[in-house]
């Protein structure tokens, strides 16, 4: 996948991902699976959006719910969890998201299979294109999320 190619699905994954962590509980976001190979997909029940905001805004909670988690990453026999990880990580940084939503997904994306020398790899890339201020701050997370390694 050239770079072209790849900031575009960046782009257009990284609203929907945006909105869908805005509000969401670190508790059970994701089905974890670490079976990229098969590329066999694994069905996302979310529940956070409808929890958190089922009462106040009800049409958000079901789009976060049903539509990011239910559809887009439940497709993950296209992209696999990991890499949708590795996705949802970059367009955070890049967007400069160094906050709660980026070490939620560092840590989803530790459970999906990335790898501390991976995370490293991607920061220190990302840097170059996004920001080194961004990319400091994303270390920041990184170090906590995989510190124990």
């Amino acid at each position: 996948m050239c770079i072209k190619e790849y900031m575009k699905l960046v782009l257009a994954l990284s609203f929907m991902v945006l909105v869908g962590t805005l509000f969401m509980g670190t508790e059970g976001a994701y089905a974890m699976s670490n079976d990229t190979q098969s590329k066999k997909a694994v069905k996302i029940v979310q529940t956070a959006g409808r929890q958190q905001l089922g009462d106040f805004a009800p049409d958000f909670a079901r789009y976060n719910d049903d539509i990011l988690f239910g559809e887009v990453w439940s497709k993950n026999d296209v992209l696999s969890l990991k890499e949708r990880s590795i996705v949802t990580v970059s367009a955070l940084i890049a967007q400069g998201l160094i906050d709660t939503p980026l070490k939620f997904h560092m840590e989803t994306a530790k459970k999906n299979g990335v790898t501390k020398d991976e995370m490293v790899e991607i920061i220190t890339q990302l840097a170059f294109y996004s920001g080194w201020p961004k990319a400091w701050g994303a270390f920041a997370y990184a170090k906590e999320v995989y510190g124990d390694q």
